[in-house]
Formats: C-alpha cells, structure tokens, sequence
C-alpha cells in the first residue's frame, strides 16, 4: 500500500523542530480519516450490491430451522407414543395372564365343590338303599323256614343272595369314594382293557355293536385299584352302548385305545354316537345330572371322583358321531 505523501515525508526527513513536527501530526490526521472512509464505504457499497441474497439466506435458514424443529417435535411425539403404547401391551399381557390365574382358580373350586358334592351325595345314598335292603333281608330270613316247609328254599336262598351282592356293591361304592380308603397295586391297564372286551362282547354281539381294542406293544402300568378301575370302565362303556344305539347312520363301534403320554398313561373309549350337545357337555360332570329316562345321573360324577382319587383327570371331547372319554392316569 502507498503510504500518504506526509508519512513519506516523516520518513525522509531525520531532523525535524518543534513546529515541524505538529505541522506533519496534523497532516497525518488529515490524511488518516480519509483512508477509513474509502473502507467504509467500500463495505457499504458491497452490502448494497447484493440485499437480496443476504435476505434469501436468511430466509432460507429460518425455514430449514423451522422444519427442523417439526421433525424433531414429531420425532419426539412418536416416541412417546411409542412408549405408551407398549406400556399398553405389556399390561394387556398382565391382565391377560391375571384373568387366566382367576378361571383355573375359579376351575378348580368348581371342580373341588362338584367332587365333594359327589362324594357326600352317593355317600349318603348309599347309605340310605343299605337301611332297606338290611330289612328285607331280616324278613326274608323269617320267612326262610315257612319256605322251607313249602319246598321254596331256592326262593329264599336267590333272595338272600342278591341281597347280599347288592349289600357288597354298595360297601364298594363307598370305599372307592374314600380317598387312599383302598388298597391300591401295580395294574397292567392293557390286561384290564382287555377283560372289559370280554365281559361286554355278548352284549355287543346281542346289540350288532362293534367293539374293539388297541393296545400297545409293551404293558402300560399304574398303581390303582382294580376294581374301582374296573367300575369306571364298566360306566363309560355302558355309557358308549347306550349311546351308539340310537345311531341309524351307521353301525355302532366302540373302540378301547391304550396309550402312553409322556409320564401317562391314557385309556380311551371312542363311540360313534351321535355326540353330546353343548348344555349337556357343560354338565355332564354334575351329580344327579342325567339325559335317561331311568338314570340316575351318579355314574360320570362318581367315575371323576374315582379317577381323581387316583391322581389322574378324566375328559371328553366329542362331535357328531363321535365322543371319546379319556382317562389320564400316572404311569408306574
């Protein structure tokens, strides 16, 4: 840059007086304010040149700071929504699991209530047929002699004797409504399936049933008694002959199948019946609860009580032309 013609002179120059001196200070200022106007003006000149670019920019960076910050607000919104909403979830799942906790409980109760209900139920009627049956037979014995005396013993004697298989039946009745009252043993449930085909193949024959096993290779074993075993298998299949009776579309089956399930072991009895409808499902369980003209409705409620006291769980599922009731029972 040119230095002012005063600075060049100030250098130039060594010596210089007094008055010199405050002649060229002057100068210099002179010469100063000058050179800062032409910068001044400079800057304003350019700043002039290009307004509308400056007030572009501007513009353009408060609009990008404004999407911005609705990004961000939308951002911020959806992961509160977000948040919430799993929140949501994992209570729905909570409340889901409660709810199910509450119908096993409410299951169970009910379960517990109908299997004491059974118990006392056939407890007490049982014990009311016994008082009868112990009076005819006090008068059947009186009359024994007279008979005896007529030549009508065998009479007598066949009266006496149904008295006394009905009078077993009932101390087995209620022995197996006990729970541990019976002795339990080592069971092969495929021999027990098997004697039940026997004892009810004249029946089925006599009926046009068709009834048949399926068994597995190796013996199933569960510690039970055999004869409450053998009345809950006597009840299903009187239930399943019963049942197949009434189907006209096809010949009447019943089918025993024995199977292992994991530590189970299971006994199924199929029929193809025509099936059972919703309400009765619901209470089939029930004491007293029966579609029979002559039934009593103590059969299925006692087979559960039986079944349970053996800590095992009896089911049934069943469509048209088909019911199957299961036992589950722990396998030994």
């Amino acid at each position: 840059m040119k230095l002012p013609e005063t600075i060049m002179l100030q250098t130039n120059q060594v010596h210089t007086t007094p008055e010199k001196e405050v002649n060229e200070t002057k100068a210099f200022a002179c010469s100063k304010p000058f050179h800062f106007s032409i910068e001044i003006d400079a800057q304003q000149s350019r700043s002039q040149a290009c307004p509308t670019s400056k007030k572009s920019f501007l513009l353009n960076k408060l609009a990008i700071s404004k999407d911005d910050l609705i990004m961000n607000d939308l951002d911020r919104k959806k992961a509160d929504l977000e948040c919430k909403s799993l929140k949501l979830e994992q209570e729905i799942v909570e409340k889901e699991q409660t709810l199910m906790i509450l119908q096993k409980a409410i299951q169970t109760a009910t379960g517990e209530y109908q299997a004491v209900s059974a118990s006392h139920l056939a407890a007490g009627l049982a014990h009311e047929i016994r008082n009868p049956l112990t009076t005819l037979k006090g008068f059947i014995q009186l009359l024994k002699p007279e008979l005896q005396a007529v030549g009508k013993q065998e009479f007598a004697d066949v009266a006496l004797d149904e008295i006394n298989r009905a009078n077993s039946l009932l101390t087995d009745f209620l022995s197996v409504l006990k729970p541990g009252s019976s002795e339990k043993e080592k069971l092969s449930i495929n021999e027990l399936a098997s004697s039940m085909i026997q004892l009810f193949s004249s029946e089925a024959i006599l009926k046009d049933i068709e009834i048949s096993g399926e068994f597995p290779g190796q013996d199933l074993y569960v510690l039970a008694d055999k004869n409450a075993l053998k009345q809950v298998l006597v009840n299903l299949l009187k239930n399943a002959i019963e049942a197949v009776e009434g189907n006209h579309n096809a010949r009447g089956s019943i089918k025993i199948v024995v199977s292992k399930d994991r530590d189970l072991v299971a006994v199924s009895v199929i029929d193809n019946g025509s099936g059972i409808d919703e309400y009765s499902l619901k209470k089939i369980f029930s004491p007293f609860y029966t579609t029979k003209t002559g039934g009593t409705g103590m059969g299925l409620a006692v087979s559960k009580q039986i079944i349970e006291n053996h800590g095992g769980k009896l089911s049934v599922t069943t469509q048209p032309f088909q019911t199957i009731f299961k036992i589950s029972l722990p396998a030994v």
